[in-house]
């Protein structure tokens, strides 16, 4: 169970923040409600959502994500050789005419953007490899933790309170997490 105390001081702080936000929108004029519509527009603007939003499921059985045809370190020819395959526009079918193509070069015919180029993954892989770097190698880095902290606390006096709190929650939360029936997006 989390610190009683650090939840009331957190409480005390989100509720402080409310009463402040609903203060300044009362006393706001309305030069500065324009003033922040217009920031929030550009935020918006620069948001990155310059990628079509594909709905999931489009080509079944198959996880899709854009990839970069600039990007040196996580080259397409390294996720290629891992089982990505590009999309062709005619896998998508009717409906998504408007997308994108690459018009020649090694993607001829692909569904593109920009530099981004639509590959597509065999779901079970997917699933697989989100597993593994999500949630079986961020469990075996927490039981690593809790093992050191454990056996520094078993050769030292007041180690004690290295195991109170929010290792003993560690500990717990490890032991649940391992489930099976886990799904990634």
């Amino acid at each position: 169970m989390a610190n009683p105390r650090i939840k009331r001081d957190l409480d005390d702080r989100l509720a402080d923040r409310a009463l402040e936000v609903k203060e300044r929108a009362s006393t706001t004029a309305p030069d500065d409600i324009a003033r922040r519509e217009r920031l929030d527009a550009f935020r918006d603007k620069w948001a990155n959502s310059a990628l079509p939003d594909l709905p999931g499921g489009i080509i079944p059985g198959m996880h899709l994500c854009w990839l970069s045809t600039t990007n040196t370190y996580d080259s397409i020819d390294k996720r290629m050789a891992l089982g990505y395959e590009p999309v062709k526009a005619s896998e998508l079918g009717k409906g998504f005419e408007g997308l994108g193509k690459m018009s020649s070069g090694k993607f001829e015919g692909c569904v593109s953007c920009n530099e981004m180029v639509l590959f597509k993954l065999p779901e079970d892989i997917y699933q697989e490899v989100m597993r593994m770097l999500h949630l079986e190698d961020p469990l075996e880095h927490q039981r690593n933790i809790t093992a050191q902290v454990r056996g520094a606390a078993e050769g030292n006096k007041g180690g004690r309170s290295h195991l109170e709190g929010g290792l003993l929650e560690m500990e717990k939360d490890t032991a649940r997490a391992n489930n099976k029936n886990v799904r990634f997006q």
